[in-house]
């Protein structure tokens, strides 16, 4: 656990406002000399989505990608990046130094960047790979890729397509995303087909009681404990007349026609 705690609940209010407006990340910058960059953006629980925007340098392109989501998602200082969902450079509760860790694609794997952002041309590099994390302070060029990171072969954008459902989902760190998915006989099918054309890891049960499948796990996380024994989960948020609300069912006994918007936030029932 990083010890700059990142405020959950100020977020999902951002968040909530923006899924229901159903916001479109395309980006796009005419400038001259500007080029599409794609980045993968990773937080420390391993919850990642791809994302594109144009520039004339990689930052000038990560401004742009984020141009869509509200101001304070992405901080730039005067050194660089500052913070990304409210995730900054802080120590973890074992003295290890955490932050966005910037990496390029190249020679076939992700590499650390020996430059800043601002000092790579757009037109230098395809890929990034924001990664939330503990680096190599001492050999930058030794930081380790956490196993099972995507590589641009994998690459998945959401282009603001609203067919369908879309859902957000926000990981404990305060990262989130949108994408869209369709067709399936109940709600639970359609996030089934959204993850798989996003390529996202999804685990689901299924109930000999009421013969519905159930969500288990996305991205590999499962319900758990936290240091002072509250239970986390993806909860499920269904979109109404009267705004948010906790879904009582499950994405099992919904249909997609009835629910055009739908959140999954991992954390506690109390996140509104």
């Amino acid at each position: 656990m990083v010890k700059k705690a990142v405020i959950i609940v100020a977020v999902v209010t951002v968040v909530i406002i923006v899924a229901a407006a159903a916001f479109v990340m395309l980006g796009g910058n005419d400038k001259e000399g500007s080029n599409d960059v794609t980045f993968l953006i990773q937080d420390d629980k391993g919850v990642y989505f791809w994302i594109e925007g144009s520039g004339e340098t990689a930052l000038d392109a990560l401004e742009d990608a984020f141009s869509d989501y509200p101001n304070d998602t992405l901080v730039i200082g005067p050194y660089g990046i500052d913070s990304i969902f409210g995730q900054s450079t802080a120590q973890d509760d074992e003295g290890n130094w955490v932050w966005w860790i910037q990496l390029t694609w190249k020679d076939n794997k992700w590499s650390t960047n020996t430059q800043g952002l601002e000092q790579i041309k757009s037109k230098d590099v395809s890929y990034v790979l924001m990664l939330f994390g503990a680096g190599n302070m001492e050999d930058p060029e030794a930081t380790a890729v956490p196993e099972g990171t995507p590589v641009p072969n994998d690459k998945a954008v959401w282009d603001g397509n609203i067919n369908g459902t879309v859902f957000l989902i926000q990981s404990e760190s305060g990262l989130y995303f949108e994408i869209n998915g369709t067709g399936g006989s109940n709600l639970l099918e359609t996030f089934k087909n959204a993850c798989s054309k996003y390529k996202i890891e999804l685990e689901t049960g299924h109930s000999t009681y009421d013969e519905n499948d159930y969500l288990l796990g996305i991205f590999g996380i499962y319900s758990s404990q936290d240091d002072e024994g509250d239970w986390l989960w993806w909860v499920e948020y269904e979109y109404t007349s009267d705004g948010w609300v906790s879904s009582s069912t499950g994405m099992g006994e919904l249909t997609s026609s009835d629910n055009l918007r739908y959140a999954l936030m991992y954390g506690t029932n109390d996140m509104m």
